[in-house]
Protein backbone atom coordinates (compact mmCIF):
# COMPACT_ATOMS: atom_id res chain seq x y z
CA UNK A 1 0.00 0.00 0.00
CA UNK A 2 1.06 3.60 -0.88
CA UNK A 3 -0.72 6.68 -0.18
CA UNK A 4 -0.94 9.79 0.91
CA UNK A 5 -1.42 9.90 4.86
CA UNK A 6 -5.16 11.15 5.26
CA UNK A 7 -5.91 14.49 7.67
CA UNK A 8 -5.81 13.23 10.51
CA UNK A 9 -2.61 11.25 9.73
CA UNK A 10 -0.49 13.96 8.60
CA UNK A 11 -0.93 16.11 11.24
CA UNK A 12 -0.39 13.01 14.27
CA UNK A 13 3.20 12.66 11.66
CA UNK A 14 3.45 16.57 11.78
CA UNK A 15 2.81 16.67 15.87
CA UNK A 16 5.59 13.93 16.24
CA UNK A 17 8.03 15.87 15.35
CA UNK A 18 7.25 18.24 18.48
CA UNK A 19 6.23 16.01 20.87
CA UNK A 20 5.96 11.96 20.32
CA UNK A 21 2.59 9.88 19.59
CA UNK A 22 4.25 6.71 20.87
CA UNK A 23 1.76 4.10 22.50
CA UNK A 24 3.29 1.20 24.42
CA UNK A 25 1.66 -1.95 26.07
CA UNK A 26 3.29 -4.72 28.41
CA UNK A 27 2.01 -7.97 28.79
CA UNK A 28 2.86 -9.89 31.59
CA UNK A 29 3.47 -13.34 30.41
CA UNK A 30 3.78 -16.64 32.80
CA UNK A 31 5.25 -19.40 31.55
CA UNK A 32 8.76 -20.59 28.88
CA UNK A 33 8.52 -17.81 26.54
CA UNK A 34 9.89 -19.48 23.15
CA UNK A 35 12.36 -16.94 21.74
CA UNK A 36 12.65 -18.32 18.26
CA UNK A 37 9.14 -18.43 17.99
CA UNK A 38 9.06 -14.68 18.25
CA UNK A 39 10.47 -13.26 15.42
CA UNK A 40 8.58 -15.86 13.02
CA UNK A 41 5.06 -14.79 15.36
CA UNK A 42 6.42 -10.64 14.24
CA UNK A 43 6.83 -11.80 10.04
CA UNK A 44 3.02 -13.11 10.68
CA UNK A 45 1.64 -9.91 12.62
CA UNK A 46 3.11 -7.98 9.84
CA UNK A 47 1.16 -9.98 7.21
CA UNK A 48 -1.84 -9.77 9.35
CA UNK A 49 -1.98 -6.30 9.87
CA UNK A 50 -1.35 -4.50 6.57
CA UNK A 51 0.01 -1.33 8.43
CA UNK A 52 2.72 -3.03 9.91
CA UNK A 53 4.25 -3.09 6.54
CA UNK A 54 4.90 0.58 6.18
CA UNK A 55 7.29 3.31 7.10
CA UNK A 56 6.22 7.25 6.10
CA UNK A 57 8.40 8.74 3.18
CA UNK A 58 8.03 12.50 2.30
CA UNK A 59 7.71 13.06 -1.78
CA UNK A 60 8.88 15.36 -3.98
CA UNK A 61 6.01 17.53 -2.55
CA UNK A 62 6.90 17.40 1.42
CA UNK A 63 3.96 15.30 1.29
CA UNK A 64 4.23 12.70 4.02
CA UNK A 65 2.81 9.31 2.18
CA UNK A 66 2.89 5.54 3.30
CA UNK A 67 5.53 3.52 1.36
CA UNK A 68 5.54 -0.58 1.51
CA UNK A 69 8.68 -0.26 -0.05
CA UNK A 70 11.89 -1.54 1.06
CA UNK A 71 10.27 -2.07 4.82
CA UNK A 72 12.81 -4.57 6.95
CA UNK A 73 11.21 -6.90 9.71
CA UNK A 74 9.49 -5.68 12.62
CA UNK A 75 12.63 -4.54 15.19
CA UNK A 76 13.14 -6.90 17.92
CA UNK A 77 15.17 -6.60 21.00
CA UNK A 78 15.89 -9.51 23.65
CA UNK A 79 17.08 -8.55 27.17
CA UNK A 80 17.49 -10.29 30.33
CA UNK A 81 14.34 -9.58 32.54
CA UNK A 82 15.75 -8.16 35.93
CA UNK A 83 12.90 -8.29 38.42
CA UNK A 84 9.44 -7.45 38.66
CA UNK A 85 9.78 -3.74 37.75
CA UNK A 86 12.11 -3.96 35.04
CA UNK A 87 9.25 -3.26 32.73
CA UNK A 88 8.02 -0.39 33.72
CA UNK A 89 11.67 2.00 34.10
CA UNK A 90 12.33 0.21 30.13
CA UNK A 91 8.82 1.26 29.18
CA UNK A 92 9.72 4.54 29.96
CA UNK A 93 12.34 4.79 27.77
CA UNK A 94 10.43 3.55 25.35
CA UNK A 95 7.47 6.31 25.49
CA UNK A 96 10.87 8.44 25.01
CA UNK A 97 12.40 6.52 22.52
CA UNK A 98 11.29 8.17 18.82
CA UNK A 99 10.24 5.52 15.96
CA UNK A 100 12.46 5.37 13.13
CA UNK A 101 9.48 6.05 11.06
CA UNK A 102 11.20 6.92 7.54
CA UNK A 103 12.74 3.84 7.64
CA UNK A 104 11.26 0.96 9.46
CA UNK A 105 7.57 -0.37 10.34
CA UNK A 106 5.71 1.87 12.71
CA UNK A 107 6.27 -0.73 15.37
CA UNK A 108 8.72 -2.16 17.44
CA UNK A 109 9.30 -5.07 20.25
CA UNK A 110 11.11 -5.26 23.04
CA UNK A 111 10.80 -9.05 25.15
CA UNK A 112 12.36 -8.90 28.90
CA UNK A 113 12.96 -12.60 29.30
CA UNK A 114 13.01 -15.02 31.98
CA UNK A 115 12.79 -18.70 32.76
CA UNK A 116 9.54 -18.60 34.46
CA UNK A 117 7.94 -15.11 34.02
CA UNK A 118 8.28 -12.35 30.45
CA UNK A 119 7.43 -9.14 29.92
CA UNK A 120 6.85 -8.58 25.94
CA UNK A 121 6.58 -4.63 25.23
CA UNK A 122 5.29 -3.52 22.13
CA UNK A 123 5.37 0.26 21.40
CA UNK A 124 3.97 1.93 18.02
CA UNK A 125 2.93 5.06 16.30
CA UNK A 126 -0.39 6.73 17.71
CA UNK A 127 -0.96 7.30 13.63
CA UNK A 128 -1.35 3.72 13.17
CA UNK A 129 -3.12 2.36 16.29
CA UNK A 130 -4.70 2.89 19.95
CA UNK A 131 -4.60 0.81 22.48
CA UNK A 132 -7.24 -1.80 22.36
CA UNK A 133 -5.10 -2.24 18.91
CA UNK A 134 -2.31 -2.96 20.92
CA UNK A 135 -4.14 -5.42 22.90
CA UNK A 136 -5.09 -7.29 20.31
CA UNK A 137 -2.02 -7.50 18.72
CA UNK A 138 -0.30 -8.74 22.32
CA UNK A 139 -3.27 -11.20 21.95
CA UNK A 140 -1.93 -12.17 17.76
CA UNK A 141 1.45 -12.65 19.22
CA UNK A 142 0.70 -15.14 21.87
CA UNK A 143 -1.87 -17.00 20.15
CA UNK A 144 0.50 -17.58 17.10
CA UNK A 145 3.36 -18.80 19.86
CA UNK A 146 1.33 -20.61 22.42
CA UNK A 147 -1.16 -22.23 19.92
CA UNK A 148 0.43 -23.42 16.48
CA UNK A 149 -2.56 -24.75 15.17
CA UNK A 150 -5.22 -21.55 15.96
CA UNK A 151 -6.21 -20.11 12.38
CA UNK A 152 -3.98 -17.67 10.73
CA UNK A 153 -6.27 -14.82 9.15
CA UNK A 154 -5.13 -11.76 7.35
CA UNK A 155 -7.10 -8.98 8.26
CA UNK A 156 -8.39 -6.91 5.45
CA UNK A 157 -6.47 -3.26 4.41
CA UNK A 158 -9.35 -0.83 5.35
CA UNK A 159 -8.86 2.89 4.77
CA UNK A 160 -8.40 5.55 7.21
CA UNK A 161 -10.89 6.44 9.22
CA UNK A 162 -11.21 9.90 7.87
CA UNK A 163 -13.34 7.89 5.19
CA UNK A 164 -15.13 5.94 6.89
CA UNK A 165 -16.94 8.60 9.54
CA UNK A 166 -20.31 9.28 8.76
CA UNK A 167 -21.12 12.06 6.55
CA UNK A 168 -21.21 14.81 8.31
CA UNK A 169 -21.46 18.70 8.16
CA UNK A 170 -17.90 19.79 9.76
CA UNK A 171 -18.16 23.77 9.00
CA UNK A 172 -18.73 24.73 12.36
CA UNK A 173 -15.56 23.09 13.23
CA UNK A 174 -13.99 25.79 11.89
CA UNK A 175 -15.39 28.49 13.74
CA UNK A 176 -14.48 26.84 17.15
CA UNK A 177 -10.91 25.52 16.27
CA UNK A 178 -8.85 26.89 19.54
CA UNK A 179 -6.56 29.22 18.87
CA UNK A 180 -5.90 30.59 22.70
CA UNK A 181 -4.15 28.58 25.61
CA UNK A 182 -6.54 28.13 28.41
CA UNK A 183 -6.01 28.58 32.27
CA UNK A 184 -3.53 26.19 32.83
CA UNK A 185 -3.54 22.97 34.91
CA UNK A 186 -4.37 23.57 38.59
CA UNK A 187 -1.95 20.66 39.47
CA UNK A 188 1.16 22.64 37.35
CA UNK A 189 0.07 25.86 38.61
CA UNK A 190 0.20 24.34 42.22
CA UNK A 191 3.67 22.56 42.45
CA UNK A 192 5.25 25.07 39.79
CA UNK A 193 7.26 26.83 42.45
CA UNK A 194 8.48 24.09 44.25
CA UNK A 195 9.85 22.16 41.86
CA UNK A 196 14.14 21.83 41.51
CA UNK A 197 15.33 22.80 37.77
CA UNK A 198 16.12 19.56 35.65
CA UNK A 199 18.97 18.62 33.16
CA UNK A 200 16.54 15.89 31.83
CA UNK A 201 14.58 16.40 28.35
CA UNK A 202 11.59 14.54 29.66
CA UNK A 203 11.17 13.74 33.38
CA UNK A 204 8.93 11.34 32.90
CA UNK A 205 8.48 8.28 35.51
CA UNK A 206 5.71 5.70 35.81
CA UNK A 207 4.41 3.20 38.64
CA UNK A 208 1.52 0.30 38.07
CA UNK A 209 -0.96 -1.43 40.84
CA UNK A 210 -3.69 -3.54 40.21
CA UNK A 211 -6.76 -3.83 41.48
CA UNK A 212 -7.83 -7.57 42.23
CA UNK A 213 -11.01 -9.64 40.72
CA UNK A 214 -13.17 -9.64 44.03
CA UNK A 215 -12.86 -5.62 44.34
CA UNK A 216 -13.33 -5.00 41.12
CA UNK A 217 -16.62 -7.04 40.77
CA UNK A 218 -17.86 -5.26 44.12
CA UNK A 219 -17.17 -1.78 42.35
CA UNK A 220 -19.01 -2.71 38.98
CA UNK A 221 -21.77 -3.86 41.05
CA UNK A 222 -21.76 -0.24 42.90
CA UNK A 223 -21.80 1.63 40.04
CA UNK A 224 -24.39 -0.67 38.46
CA UNK A 225 -26.01 0.18 41.84
CA UNK A 226 -25.65 4.09 41.53
CA UNK A 227 -26.95 4.05 37.38
CA UNK A 228 -23.17 5.36 36.34
CA UNK A 229 -20.25 2.96 34.75
CA UNK A 230 -17.01 1.66 36.18
CA UNK A 231 -15.28 4.50 34.28
CA UNK A 232 -17.36 7.80 35.75
CA UNK A 233 -16.22 5.65 39.16
CA UNK A 234 -12.67 6.03 38.23
CA UNK A 235 -12.79 9.25 36.63
CA UNK A 236 -14.48 10.74 39.77
CA UNK A 237 -11.84 8.97 42.09
CA UNK A 238 -8.86 10.53 41.04
CA UNK A 239 -10.87 13.95 40.58
CA UNK A 240 -11.83 14.25 43.84
CA UNK A 241 -8.05 12.92 44.82
CA UNK A 242 -6.42 15.27 42.76
CA UNK A 243 -8.91 17.93 44.74
CA UNK A 244 -7.56 16.73 48.28
CA UNK A 245 -3.95 16.78 47.31
CA UNK A 246 -4.31 20.15 46.45
CA UNK A 247 -6.30 21.11 49.06
CA UNK A 248 -7.95 24.28 48.34
CA UNK A 249 -10.60 26.18 49.89
CA UNK A 250 -12.80 27.49 47.01
CA UNK A 251 -14.50 26.01 44.16
CA UNK A 252 -12.22 24.37 40.98
CA UNK A 253 -12.84 23.42 38.03
CA UNK A 254 -10.38 20.00 36.95
CA UNK A 255 -9.90 19.11 33.51
CA UNK A 256 -10.19 15.53 32.71
CA UNK A 257 -9.26 13.52 28.97
CA UNK A 258 -10.93 10.52 28.06
CA UNK A 259 -10.25 8.51 24.65
CA UNK A 260 -13.10 7.19 23.65
CA UNK A 261 -13.37 4.04 21.20
CA UNK A 262 -14.91 5.20 18.17
CA UNK A 263 -15.06 1.88 16.59
CA UNK A 264 -19.31 1.21 16.68
CA UNK A 265 -19.67 4.53 15.05
CA UNK A 266 -18.18 4.43 11.67
CA UNK A 267 -19.62 3.27 8.04
CA UNK A 268 -18.01 -0.21 8.19
CA UNK A 269 -16.96 -2.71 10.46
CA UNK A 270 -13.72 -2.31 11.47
CA UNK A 271 -13.36 -5.61 14.26
CA UNK A 272 -10.32 -5.99 15.22
CA UNK A 273 -8.21 -3.82 12.30
CA UNK A 274 -4.57 -2.16 13.51
CA UNK A 275 -6.25 1.69 14.14
CA UNK A 276 -6.57 4.73 15.88
CA UNK A 277 -10.18 4.58 16.58
CA UNK A 278 -10.87 6.97 19.55
CA UNK A 279 -12.15 10.36 19.80
CA UNK A 280 -10.46 12.88 22.44
CA UNK A 281 -13.03 14.47 24.52
CA UNK A 282 -12.14 17.03 27.31
CA UNK A 283 -14.48 17.06 29.87
CA UNK A 284 -14.40 19.56 32.69
CA UNK A 285 -15.77 19.31 36.53
CA UNK A 286 -16.58 22.05 39.03
CA UNK A 287 -15.54 20.71 42.36
CA UNK A 288 -15.82 21.68 45.95
CA UNK A 289 -15.25 20.37 49.25
CA UNK A 290 -19.30 19.28 49.12
CA UNK A 291 -18.84 17.52 46.11
CA UNK A 292 -20.32 13.83 46.94
CA UNK A 293 -18.36 10.74 44.76
CA UNK A 294 -21.51 9.02 42.74
CA UNK A 295 -23.04 12.80 42.00
CA UNK A 296 -19.57 13.55 40.04
CA UNK A 297 -19.46 9.68 38.93
CA UNK A 298 -22.70 10.34 37.39
CA UNK A 299 -21.64 13.64 35.78
CA UNK A 300 -18.89 12.00 33.86
CA UNK A 301 -21.09 9.57 32.30
CA UNK A 302 -23.77 12.23 31.66
CA UNK A 303 -21.28 14.47 29.73
CA UNK A 304 -19.77 11.86 28.18
CA UNK A 305 -23.18 10.50 26.58
CA UNK A 306 -23.57 14.15 25.99
CA UNK A 307 -20.61 14.18 23.67
CA UNK A 308 -21.76 11.48 21.59
CA UNK A 309 -25.21 12.52 21.41
CA UNK A 310 -23.88 16.44 20.28
CA UNK A 311 -22.02 14.83 17.56
CA UNK A 312 -18.83 15.59 18.74
CA UNK A 313 -16.99 11.72 17.95
CA UNK A 314 -15.43 13.03 14.94
CA UNK A 315 -14.05 16.03 16.15
CA UNK A 316 -10.75 14.67 15.74
CA UNK A 317 -11.21 14.28 11.76
CA UNK A 318 -12.95 17.44 11.02
CA UNK A 319 -10.93 19.51 12.48
CA UNK A 320 -7.67 18.13 10.59
CA UNK A 321 -10.15 18.33 7.65
CA UNK A 322 -10.60 22.32 8.67
CA UNK A 323 -7.02 23.10 9.12
CA UNK A 324 -5.60 21.55 6.23
CA UNK A 325 -8.43 22.72 3.82
CA UNK A 326 -7.11 26.48 5.60
CA UNK A 327 -3.91 25.77 4.40
CA UNK A 328 -2.98 26.15 8.13
CA UNK A 329 0.17 23.89 6.96
CA UNK A 330 1.05 21.82 3.91
CA UNK A 331 4.54 22.52 3.77
CA UNK A 332 5.82 19.54 6.19
CA UNK A 333 6.88 21.73 8.91
CA UNK A 334 6.31 20.44 12.28
CA UNK A 335 2.79 20.92 14.11
CA UNK A 336 1.26 20.30 16.97
CA UNK A 337 -2.73 20.19 16.74
CA UNK A 338 -3.46 19.00 19.96
CA UNK A 339 -6.26 20.91 21.77
CA UNK A 340 -4.10 23.74 23.70
CA UNK A 341 -6.52 23.14 26.35
CA UNK A 342 -4.57 22.48 29.66
CA UNK A 343 -5.68 19.36 31.24
CA UNK A 344 -5.00 18.02 34.72
CA UNK A 345 -5.24 14.05 34.05
CA UNK A 346 -5.84 11.82 31.53
CA UNK A 347 -7.42 8.96 31.57
CA UNK A 348 -7.82 5.82 29.24
CA UNK A 349 -9.52 2.85 29.92
CA UNK A 350 -9.88 0.06 27.79
CA UNK A 351 -12.28 -1.64 30.14
CA UNK A 352 -12.85 -5.37 30.44
CA UNK A 353 -11.01 -6.69 27.55
CA UNK A 354 -12.55 -9.93 25.95
CA UNK A 355 -9.08 -11.37 25.64
CA UNK A 356 -8.31 -14.64 26.78
CA UNK A 357 -5.68 -15.33 29.20
CA UNK A 358 -4.20 -18.74 28.28
CA UNK A 359 -2.49 -19.29 25.44
CA UNK A 360 -1.16 -23.05 25.33
CA UNK A 361 1.40 -23.01 28.09
CA UNK A 362 1.89 -19.14 27.96
CA UNK A 363 -0.65 -17.11 30.38
CA UNK A 364 -1.25 -13.40 30.21
CA UNK A 365 -1.26 -11.91 33.48
CA UNK A 366 -1.18 -8.33 33.33
CA UNK A 367 -1.39 -5.76 30.83
CA UNK A 368 -0.64 -2.36 31.04
CA UNK A 369 -0.84 0.67 28.47
CA UNK A 370 0.05 3.69 28.04
CA UNK A 371 1.23 6.83 25.28
CA UNK A 372 3.77 9.63 25.24
CA UNK A 373 1.44 12.61 25.29
CA UNK A 374 1.92 16.06 25.42
CA UNK A 375 4.73 17.36 28.05
CA UNK A 376 2.52 19.71 30.10
CA UNK A 377 0.38 17.02 30.53
CA UNK A 378 1.18 16.20 34.52
CA UNK A 379 -0.84 13.12 35.20
CA UNK A 380 -1.81 10.06 32.53
CA UNK A 381 -3.48 7.09 33.84
CA UNK A 382 -3.92 4.08 31.74
CA UNK A 383 -6.26 0.99 32.82
CA UNK A 384 -6.60 -2.24 31.45
CA UNK A 385 -8.99 -5.36 32.58
CA UNK A 386 -8.30 -8.75 32.30
CA UNK A 387 -11.02 -11.01 34.02
CA UNK A 388 -11.98 -8.53 36.11
CA UNK A 389 -8.17 -7.84 37.20
CA UNK A 390 -7.55 -4.42 36.80
CA UNK A 391 -4.08 -3.15 35.88
CA UNK A 392 -2.93 0.32 36.70
CA UNK A 393 -0.61 2.68 35.37
CA UNK A 394 0.42 6.33 35.93
CA UNK A 395 2.63 8.41 34.13
CA UNK A 396 3.36 11.68 35.17
CA UNK A 397 5.79 14.16 34.41
CA UNK A 398 8.40 15.03 37.72
CA UNK A 399 8.99 18.49 36.12
CA UNK A 400 5.19 19.43 37.04
CA UNK A 401 4.38 17.13 39.86
CA UNK A 402 6.78 15.78 42.89
CA UNK A 403 6.57 11.59 42.53
CA UNK A 404 5.53 12.00 46.49
CA UNK A 405 2.48 14.13 45.44
CA UNK A 406 1.73 11.83 42.36
CA UNK A 407 1.72 9.04 44.61
CA UNK A 408 -0.77 10.61 47.14
CA UNK A 409 -3.11 11.12 44.53
CA UNK A 410 -2.72 7.34 43.66
CA UNK A 411 -3.36 6.42 47.05
CA UNK A 412 -6.00 8.73 47.64
CA UNK A 413 -7.84 7.63 44.30
CA UNK A 414 -8.19 4.00 45.65
CA UNK A 415 -9.08 4.53 49.07
CA UNK A 416 -11.99 6.62 47.68
CA UNK A 417 -13.05 3.48 45.36
CA UNK A 418 -12.67 1.16 48.65
CA UNK A 419 -14.85 3.32 50.93
CA UNK A 420 -17.55 3.82 48.97
CA UNK A 421 -17.86 0.24 47.80
CA UNK A 422 -18.01 -0.47 51.57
Amino acid sequence: MNRILSASEYLMWSSYKNSLENVSLSATVKGSFPIDLLTEALAWLKLRHSRLQLKIVTNNLLQPEFSSENVPPIALQIIERQGEEHWCRQMVEELRHPLNWSEEPLLRVLLLHSPDVSNLIITFHHCIGDGLSGAYLIRDILQFIGEPGSPRELLPDLPPVDEIIPNISDSWVEENLPNSIEAESILTANYRNHQENTSEKLPMRLFSWTLCSAKSTVLAACCQKEKTSVHGALCAAFLLAIATEVNSSNEITLRCHTPLNIRNHLTIPVNENLGEYIARPIIAHRLSQKTDFWDLAREVKYKLNQFIADGKLFDNVLKARALLSSNFNTSGSSVDTRSKVEIDIAITNLGNLNIKQQFGKLQLQELYLMATGRKSLPLFIGVATLKQNMCFICRYEESLIPGANAHNIKNIAMEQLEAVCQ
